[in-house]
């Protein structure tokens, strides 16, 4: 019996629809919406990166008042992210998240999909309070 595959972007789809891909030494990723920020992943052979601006650093236009509120909370708000996440500062002033999940190819897209909906779930919060202090 000859197994197939079938193309999808940079995956080959199989019978049993796992997903393996394409080019092993490439990259592939993929950015998505939700509530007004963009989310970027990158699936690797060691696992998945997702990342996120959750926000702007206030410019010192704003006031001297206003951006050292804003530092004061992204510091809290730093000591106490979920294990594995990481905050920066952008060069644009962007805030961003970034973090690393394990995973193993080949994989479903249910097994690519469950950590984005896990970071999804995780981030609620930390957006809420950036909506909530005007940082978003």
């Amino acid at each position: 019996m000859v197994t197939t595959s079938i193309p999808l972007g940079p995956f080959l789809v199989q019978e049993n629809g796992h997903l393996t891909l394409r080019q092993p030494s490439s990259e592939p990723g993929f950015t998505f919406m939700w509530r007004e920020r963009r989310f970027a992943v990158r699936i690797r052979q060691s696992g998945m990166s997702l990342s996120v601006p959750i926000g702007r650093l206030p410019s010192t236009s704003a006031g001297a008042g206003r951006r050292d509120a804003t530092m004061a909370f992204l510091r809290k708000l730093g000591r106490n992210l979920p294990p594995g996440w990481r905050m920066r500062l952008l060069p644009d002033h962007r805030i961003q998240i970034d973090t690393d999940r394990p995973m193993d190819l080949p994989a479903t897209a249910s097994s690519l999909m469950a950590p984005v909906v896990g970071l999804l779930l995780r981030a609620a919060p930390v957006l809420d309070l950036m909506d909530e202090c005007g940082i978003a």
